[in-house]
């Protein structure tokens, strides 16, 4: 159930909508979009550092994880639907030498599934992009037992912009006991395609890109519930910088986009999961 979020560039427009009446707004806000644009290499100490938080949060995440089955009942507010998103280190940005860390926390609850529907939602790659709006397409790989590698390509329209990612994945599912599952997403390759769809279109090399994102993984976990499924995301994606001097207008605008995709996120995957419990109960 990957969802990469590419904060500095995936504002909807309607987003940008709600603060045309600052023109001032709307010419920093094209500016933030564009600066990224420019070139940006991925540097050693970044890609080290963001693979050392990774692991240390899938190992929190695994552990919390284990602390939830049989545990107190899911919230009143996730219980009726809704999505619980909260930052999942520091404010949800974290600055490391040479690029951005973003990290993010999420919950939810599908009443009624069953955790084998939601497994086989999660599962079903070549559905992807059915399932979750940003993913343009979606095609398994590989499969070895619960290991299994995905390639996924994700557009984004803002302001005039278009951004398309090429993401390889290596997803690994575990049970923690029989009422749980984990599944950890980490990337291993991602490219940005430059005019996609064209007879011009290529990739950029890894790592030597607009930074966009340069890394990301997927925590996701689904516990058995007497009434249902409790699902648990988390998303950690490394980023270029903000750029120099704008940092205080873009900071904000990414903490929000990271807030929303984790929690689109998950809403389309509960949106998949009832749509296949109501399939299922049809037959």
């Amino acid at each position: 159930m990957q969802r990469i979020f590419m904060w500095l560039v995936n504002q909807r427009r309607r987003s940008w909508c709600a603060h045309r009446a600052d023109l001032l707004a709307v010419a920093l806000a094209a500016t933030l979009v564009a600066a990224p644009v420019q070139a940006a290499d991925l540097r050693d100490d970044a890609r080290l550092a963001y693979e050392a938080y990774a692991a240390k949060a899938t190992a929190a995440f695994v552990r919390r994880v284990a602390g939830l089955i049989g545990g107190a009942p899911p919230a009143a507010a996730i219980r009726d639907g809704a999505v619980a998103v909260r930052p999942a280190g520091e404010d949800g940005i974290i600055t490391i030498n040479g690029g951005l860390v973003h990290h993010w926390s999420a919950s939810t609850f599908v009443a009624g599934a069953t955790l084998d529907a939601a497994q086989a939602v999660s599962r079903a790659y070549d559905d992807y992009a059915k399932m979750y709006e940003p993913i343009v397409a979606a095609q398994l790989l590989a499969r070895d037992h619960d290991t299994y590698r995905i390639r996924v390509r994700l557009k984004e329209v803002a302001v005039g912009t278009t951004v398309v990612l090429d993401v390889t994945s290596r997803v690994v599912y575990s049970f923690v006991r029989a009422d749980a599952v984990t599944s950890v997403a980490t990337s291993e390759e991602i490219r940005e395609v430059v005019d996609a769809g064209t007879p011009h279109e290529h990739s950029l090399p890894a790592g030597r890109d607009s930074g966009y994102l340069w890394r990301a993984t997927t925590l996701t976990a689904l516990v058995r519930r007497t009434d249902g499924v409790l699902v648990e995301m988390e998303t950690i994606g490394l980023t270029r910088p903000f750029p120099p001097m704008l940092g205080w207008v873009v900071e904000p605008i990414a903490r929000g986009l990271g807030r929303k995709s984790v929690e689109q996120s998950l809403q389309e995957f509960r949106a998949a999961v009832l749509a296949r419990q109501a399939t299922s109960a049809g037959r």
